[in-house]
């Protein structure tokens, strides 16, 4: 039986860095991996703040990932995804093995795309937290896009965003 593993939580929490770790590990093992990314990401690789990258697979739709043979499937940047997400239950059923990376929630801390399903038929899920970009908590839930107009699910940015704590979320709301 395979499972599927979550890595979620804010912007600059460290979930590339946990399937990478992953990815490695899974190749010591011997496995056959394959790393995905959506289209709507431009860059061909995961790249952790090591500076360390592996190269992916770019896919439109989550069904993509039938088309590749693997016995673990990693995906980074899910909330980005859309289709069906049975079709990653199905393989897990089959013995696959899922690691998978997103952002939670948008800048209004509403479900970002299909993350709120995986969620909830994940097997492990680890919620994690950055450090606030205003006041340097180490408890930043929330990814607060900096601009004043309003935010897009699809808008693509690593400077649009910071990591936020909810009490500076709650400041910048007002």
């Amino acid at each position: 039986m395979g499972d599927i593993n979550v890595y979620t939580g804010p912007i600059r929490c460290g979930k590339s860095n946990k399937i990478l770790d992953e990815a490695k590990r899974q190749m010591i093992a011997g496995k056959k991996i394959i790393i995905f990314k959506p289209e709507i990401d431009t860059e061909d690789y995961i790249t952790d703040r090591n500076g360390n990258k592996i190269k992916t697979e770019r896919i439109s739709c989550i069904e993509d990932i039938k088309k590749y043979e693997a016995d673990v499937y990693i995906i980074d940047e899910f909330q980005f995804l859309k289709g069906d997400i049975n079709c990653i239950e199905q393989m897990a059923a089959e013995g696959k093995k899922f690691y998978i990376a997103g952002i939670n929630l948008t800048s209004e801390r509403k479900p970002f795309g299909m993350m709120g399903d995986l969620l909830c038929v994940s097997d492990n899920v680890q919620t994690m937290t950055s450090i606030c970009g205003i006041c340097n908590r180490d408890n930043a839930i929330f990814s607060y896009y900096k601009f004043n107009d309003k935010c897009s699910d699809i808008r693509i940015g690593k400077t649009e965003y910071i990591p936020v704590c909810r009490a500076c979320y709650n400041e910048l709301k007002k």
